[in-house]
């Protein structure tokens, strides 16, 4: 087994003037690839820690979202303890959240309060091979609610058994543009193309993991459009899947 780690650590960065900054939380030695065999009994649970402080003046009120870059086959999304495939999961605060789950909870009680130079050591990012090689990569932020560009995002490997441990450089057949507006209050859009794909798989799921809308794409380019009344209010993620596995993701926060 070997892990790579970084310190990492960002301060109050000044935006366009020095009167507007960001108060960033910063990560303690985060981890950023763990390899390893599926042979070793050991690595059937991956538990990776890094701590989260506040190294600036303000006070921090931070959530967690789990984004996907990049997903052996097969994956166990949304989870189902039937089902083949790796899955994860992440603890937070005061939780260990649901298999699946892309963000901790929103709500007063669950986010993690830092005042100035406090540290929390509650984080724990859990992956379960189940048996699948591969490279799988996913990216952890640790952000205000609403806001994950004025949060810390730290990307991990999940090496067990590549060749190489490394992202895909294939480039991607489908190509999409950012959903805009964010947040989704009222109408917004996300255009794509499939550049020849014969279709793609539209899914939503919300932060739980659960499957709320799915769709055939056809069309060699569209307009995805999310109503903001349709859904309840959180954070979601849009993903568009060809049947040769390619694959385009979005995060969304609907209020």
């Amino acid at each position: 087994m070997k892990m790579k780690t970084l310190f990492f650590s960002i301060l109050l960065c000044a935006v366009m003037s020095p009167a507007v900054s960001w108060a960033q939380p910063s990560l303690v030695d985060p981890i950023e690839v763990f390899e390893g065999s599926l042979d070793d009994p050991e690595n059937e649970e991956i538990a990776l820690h890094w701590d989260v402080t506040n190294l600036t003046d303000d006070t921090l009120n931070l959530m967690v979202t789990r984004n996907i870059i990049q997903l052996v086959s097969p994956y166990n999304l949304p989870y189902d303890e039937d089902a083949a495939g790796a899955y994860d999961r992440f603890c937070w605060g005061p939780l260990c959240y649901p298999y699946g789950q892309f963000s901790s909870f929103s709500t007063e009680g669950y986010l993690v309060e830092l005042f100035p130079n406090e540290t929390d050591t509650t984080f724990i990012a859990d992956y379960y091979p189940a048996g699948v090689a591969g490279v799988t990569a996913l990216e952890y932020c640790f952000h205000p609610v609403g806001d994950i560009a004025a949060g810390t995002c730290q990307q991990v490997l999940y090496c067990l058994d590549a060749e190489n441990c490394a992202l895909n450089v294939n480039e991607s057949t489908i190509e999409s543009s950012p959903l805009f507006p964010q947040p989704v209050t009222g109408l917004s859009s996300f255009p794509y193309q499939l550049n020849g794909a014969a279709r793609a798989e539209m899914t939503i799921h919300n932060a739980a993991g659960q499957l709320v809308e799915q769709q055939t794409l056809r069309a060699q380019q569209g307009v995805v459009y999310i109503d903001a009344s349709a859904y309840p209010a959180g954070m979601y993620v849009l993903a568009l899947t060809t049947p040769e596995g390619e694959r385009v993701t979005e995060q969304f926060l609907v209020q």
